[in-house]
């Protein structure tokens, strides 16, 4: 059981959206593919927490889809492989890249979130 009550259901509708993440992940693999999970797990959090106050809610649902998806198709070790780094920096690697990952996040969340709930018409 999850902290998050949207977790599994931002996960079961992501899975079903038409894309086979399973075949993305497991090919050839492009940093694209980073931002288009980013993006689709975002569009999702809107759909699921629907209030223009939630934010931080949304950045914390996507964060755990995110972490989801990089335990079943280990995301951050992959970007690690295409990225060489000085050897003194591998120790941080890895802290490093879920750093850039959860800017990511909390840019597109932010980007989604001031667009969506400026397009609505006000009460």
């Amino acid at each position: 059981m999850n902290d998050n009550p949207y977790l599994d259901r931002i996960l079961d509708e992501v899975e079903t959206v038409g894309k086979d993440w399973k075949e993305l992940f497991s090919g050839e693999f492009h940093l694209r593919e980073i931002f288009d999970l980013v993006g689709s797990l975002v569009r999702t959090a809107e759909t699921i927490i629907t209030t223009p106050q939630s934010g931080l809610d949304k950045h914390k649902l996507v964060r755990e889809a995110f972490e989801y998806f990089d335990r079943k198709y280990r995301i951050i070790d992959r970007i690690d492989d295409m990225i060489p780094l000085p050897f003194f920096l591998e120790p941080f690697d890895g802290k490093l890249l879920r750093t850039v990952i959860d800017f990511l996040i909390g840019q597109a969340v932010s980007v989604f979130n001031a667009t969506i709930w400026a397009e609505k018409p006000a009460g």
